[in-house]
């Protein structure tokens, strides 16, 4: 009996070894000749937006993944590249084609939307951070997530992490926070918004950035509130010797930032020559 019960065994890990030499990635497959790909977007930024066309021109049955945090490369240098999402497992028979749709975002905020169409290579996957990123937004399911999209281009483009922000307040909260930790970048007090005139438009720059900070008052002042350059320049005037009772404030506050060079600015509050407190922005 113990010999039986060893040899079931032995032959179970012999099984599992071979099923996981025959898993190969897509990228993989191609080099080896034993696929044919056809890669073509399907428009927009987020969600479903890949179809993949794979041939098996081997002799033999293939097990395949495709990762999430690849790249796939757009043959338009002017369109971005989509960062897979989600990851997949695909089954060919010898001989088989099949057609699978791939969920991805966008990775090059400053290129146009991708058309639908468009053609892609398989590309290489992406560095750890990018990697972890695309995991995560897996873990979660934040598949079509605006937030996420905008999560992605803080690292693929350096962009704010102020600018993650979806239709869920939670969501993405927790996208900022899990870039932070991975990113080492803190969480503005504020929030960045990118200009984009329509979904085929490039990604383009900041518009405008709310943020708010409270401050105190230790008796009645007249208070001017501004945004300033990093050479003490004022650059937007948010009010002008408005009289405030002692007491505590949140100021609210709008910059307009579409007509300024990207920098350091400094939304400050003060009474005459004394400042009372000062934020910085970045963008």
């Amino acid at each position: 009996m113990k010999i039986i019960q060893c040899l079931v065994i032995a032959s179970a890990i012999s099984s599992d070894t071979v099923l996981a030499v025959n898993i190969l990635s897509v990228e993989a497959a191609e080099k080896k000749g034993l696929v044919r790909l056809v890669i073509q977007g399907k428009g927009g930024h987020t969600g479903k937006v890949i179809e993949m066309k794979i041939h098996n021109v081997s002799g033999t049955t293939l097990n395949l993944k495709l990762e999430a945090g690849r790249k796939l490369d757009s043959k338009n240098n002017s369109e971005q590249d989509i960062l897979v999402t989600k990851p997949e497992s695909f089954i060919l028979a010898a001989g088989q084609k099949s057609s699978y749709n791939v969920y991805g975002m966008c990775c090059q905020a400053h290129n146009s939307s991708p058309g639908e169409k468009s053609f892609y290579s398989i590309g290489k996957m992406g560095d750890s951070t990018i990697v972890k990123l695309a995991e995560f937004i897996h873990k979660n399911k934040y598949y079509d997530d605006h937030g996420a999209q905008q999560a992605v281009w803080t690292i693929s483009d350096n962009n704010s992490l102020a600018s993650i922000q979806g239709s869920d307040e939670k969501s993405s909260k927790h996208l900022q926070k899990y870039v932070s930790d991975i990113t080492g970048r803190p969480i503005p007090a504020y929030d960045v918004y990118y200009k984009q005139q329509d979904e085929k438009s490039v990604l383009g720059r900041v518009s405008k950035i709310n943020g708010n900070f409270a401050y105190s008052l230790p008796r009645d002042l007249k208070i001017t509130a501004a945004i300033y350059n990093s050479e003490g320049k004022m650059v937007q005037l948010i009010m002008s010797r408005h009289s405030h009772d002692r007491g505590d404030y949140q100021l609210f506050y709008t910059f307009n930032a579409a007509n300024l060079p990207a920098g350091t600015y400094y939304a400050r509050v003060s009474n005459e020559d004394t400042l009372i407190k000062e934020e910085r922005i970045d963008f």
